[in-house]
């Protein structure tokens, strides 16, 4: 088919595929208007005609009141403040999602990403019955505390914030009470204010539940009565079963998983949190912590590590570091890790002092060890600090102090076998023979005991469902124990049976020095007092 058209130089047809025609730029004349069919194009969509259906679909995800699902309503509020029509409505939206989001960054101790901040920003923006009805909700939000340790504020905030919310306990709670079903913010706050400060023995949510008549089947407020105290784990199960957007339910299921001993599904439980937010102190420090239950001390290092880049200054962290690094024998890099905790001369000084000490120690730093292990006496009060300054004392060739820390050690924990031993040891040296024989008998038989549980472990990880490497790994390091363990037995009997020697009871003496006859150490030197007792 031809199409006749009209050129300057006459008259001439001109063929022109049917579909190039819906193509081409065509004048035409029509009533005085000119046409062009490329250019024709569908009306722009009114966004004032949808704005009430997004603003719905919004309430909708606060209602389900996952962190996500807070992220995505809190950005179509914002987005919906220029409508007129819904501009009130979703600038009163936007700030209470900001709001809610910020104290659910303090509930499950992430990084802070400032969405407090830009609730009062936007707040200051308001009209006045705005403000008047919700200023008040974002004092009583800052109140909050961020769980766990690992915080981006210093302990003087947190005390602050403490302070602020026991001040204005009474007055907060009322207006919390009266108003608790008004709006979603109203509904958390409620709740979340009472977890907070009342007394854990005097939880009670069913009937903080109570006044929530409208809030209360929604899975935000669920949410929250869910982790009120004590972690409801199947309240829990349900709420992620029916909404895996809820991703932050992996955390709180991962410490219920812990405290139950069940590591594994703790790390796995976290390993999925982490994924989802991997700027989360909260999940990576207690990573870090279950990996050294687990003697992983690499990845457990690897976690510390991460848990420092978004909280440098956190002492637990840059302590679980070096105690991770001292068990993986990587001493060098510990004590760089301690340096760096006692820089900030506030937290665990002497924790610090008594890692140096040991690493210092390990490394043959022996008159550095001593400085740094006297230091940490003067701070902690417990059995490790004097022990390992009866070790350090020992090696530095002062008996005397050696023995007196041994002796420190053994008063506040008689069940540490190592510490009797060396105790042994030094009385022995020292020619105490019938206090040397007391003290190694004893440890001879802390020894065989702590030999017996080895050797239960060993045969709990032998039957274990564990990854075969990880339990090749913790079965070897058992095996090294029982070994340390047997050579300080070998030791033990050979010095118990000089004591006796010393103390003419020969029977006793001939004993003990029969078990170690044939020792490949000590099997020679036991074979000629034998020879003397009889």
């Amino acid at each position: 088919m031809a199409l006749m058209m009209r050129t300057e130089f006459g008259r001439r047809h001109v063929a022109v595929p049917r579909m190039r025609r819906m193509q081409c730029v065509v004048p035409v004349i029509l009533s005085g208007m000119t046409m062009a069919c490329s250019s024709a194009k569908l009306a722009p969509r009114d966004p004032h005609s949808s704005a009430p259906a997004r603003l719905a679909a919004a309430d909708v995800l606060v209602r389900a009141g996952c962190f996500d699902c807070l992220v995505e309503a809190n950005r179509e509020y914002l987005a919906l403040r220029s409508i007129d029509g819904v501009a009130e409505a979703a600038t009163s939206g936007a700030i209470r999602t900001a709001v809610l989001l910020a104290v659910r960054e303090r509930e499950l101790g992430t990084e802070d990403s400032g969405y407090l901040k830009r609730a009062q920003d936007l707040l200051a923006g308001a009209d006045a019955t705005l403000q008047h009805a919700v200023a008040p909700l974002l004092d009583i939000a800052d109140s909050l505390p961020v769980r766990g340790a690992a915080r981006m504020v210093g302990d003087d905030v947190e005390l602050a914030r403490m302070q602020a919310a026991n001040r204005n306990r009474q007055a907060w709670t009322g207006q919390l009470r009266e108003h608790a079903d008004d709006d979603p913010l109203s509904a958390y706050l409620w709740l979340a204010f009472n977890c907070a400060y009342v007394p854990a023995a005097q939880h009670s949510v069913e009937e903080w539940l109570k006044p929530l008549t409208v809030w209360r089947e929604t899975a935000l407020v669920a949410f929250k009565a869910a982790t009120c105290g004590s972690t409801q784990r199947s309240a829990l199960e349900s709420l992620l079963n029916a909404d895996p957007r809820f991703r932050e339910i992996e955390y709180f299921l991962a410490m219920n998983a812990a405290f139950g001993g069940k590591i594994d599904e703790s790390i796995e439980r976290l390993q999925r949190a982490y994924d989802w937010r991997p700027r989360w102190p909260a999940v990576t420090s207690s990573l870090a912590n279950d990996y050294i239950a687990l003697e992983e001390f690499d990845a457990a290092v690897d976690f510390f590590d991460r848990t420092l880049a978004v909280v440098p200054g956190y002492a637990d962290a840059l302590l679980g570091k070096a105690r991770a690094l001292t068990y993986a024998a990587r001493h060098e890099e510990a004590l760089v890790a301690l340096d760096r905790l006692l820089a900030s001369g506030r937290w665990l000084i002497g924790d610090a002092r008594y890692w140096r000490a040991l690493n210092e120690a390990e490394l043959g730093q022996n008159d550095e060890a001593w400085s740094d292990v006297e230091l940490a006496a003067g701070l902690l009060v417990n059995a490790e600090v004097p022990k390992l300054a009866g070790i350090i004392a020992y090696r530095l060739k002062q008996i005397d102090v050696s023995r007196a820390r041994f002796d420190e050690s053994r008063q506040r924990n008689p069940f540490d076998c190592e510490t009797g031993y060396y105790l042994g040891v030094v009385l022995g040296e020292q020619g105490v023979w019938g206090r040397a024989a007391e003290v190694l008998v004893e440890t001879d038989r802390c020894l065989q005991d702590a030999e017996r549980s080895l050797q239960a472990e060993i045969a709990t990880l032998q039957m274990s469902t564990d990854r075969l490497e990880r339990r090749q790994r913790q079965i070897a390091r058992r095996e090294r124990q029982i070994a340390n363990g047997r050579r300080m037995m070998a030791t033990s009997w050979f010095n118990i049976a000089v004591s006796y020697y010393n103390l003419s009871k020969k029977d006793d003496a001939r004993q003990y020095a029969e078990r170690v006859a044939l020792d490949e150490q000590l099997g020679e030197r036991a074979r000629e007092l034998l020879t003397r007792l009889r």
